[in-house]
């Protein structure tokens, strides 16, 4: 999905691509920080919540209503140091790999998404609550894009998740929320 911004007046025509400019801060993350993978019992724990084959219905909100869905399949990779995902027959026709890590440094998990639709998405390392069973990312401050995250295990066979993407001055781009559910293949 690629997404036109407007910076500024309307009739100035400045506009941004999503792909690049509202998300150059993270690619320059992803250039100069390193992480520091660990593969802890309590961290595997988190990660182990993904690993598996989910039904997942993704309807989004904004910017026009829509409603996707497909199966993903998580499974440990390097060594159980991350979780790598597929996804296969979205109702879009696209095709998405998910990458997710623990960060020793920030004690987080840092969420990697690309799409086949030529854009991808980093989030910064989120922060477990072991007692609501959620996982929420924040955008790092100076973002030109700003995003909120959440997933919620409210079961070991079920996954909700929401996001939202807004641009600098605080219009919503992207609202989304996900629903998944485990399956017994």
């Amino acid at each position: 999905m690629r997404i036109n911004l407007m910076r500024g007046d309307e009739g100035q025509g400045d506009r941004l691509l999503l792909t690049w400019t509202g998300l150059r801060c993270a690619i320059a993350a992803l250039l100069f920080v390193s992480l520091t993978v660990s593969s802890a019992r309590a961290q595997d724990s988190v990660l182990e919540k993904f690993v598996g084959r989910w039904d997942v219905r993704v309807k989004t909100l904004q910017p026009q209503k829509t409603d996707l869905s497909h199966i993903e399949t998580y499974e440990w990779i390097l060594d159980r140091k991350f979780v790598r995902a597929r996804t296969e027959g979205k109702t879009d026709g696209t095709e998405d790999m998910v990458v997710v890590g623990y960060d020793l440094k920030t004690n987080g998990y840092a969420f990697w998404i690309f799409s086949s639709s030529g854009t991808f998405l980093y989030l910064a390392p989120g922060t477990w609550d072991a007692r609501n069973r959620t996982i929420e990312w924040k955008s790092p401050p100076l973002l030109d894009v700003s995003y909120q995250a959440r997933c919620m295990f409210p079961d070991d066979n079920t996954r909700r998740c929401t996001l939202v993407l807004k641009n600098w001055i605080g219009k919503v781009l992207l609202e989304q929320e996900t629903s998944a559910a485990r399956r017994n293949d």
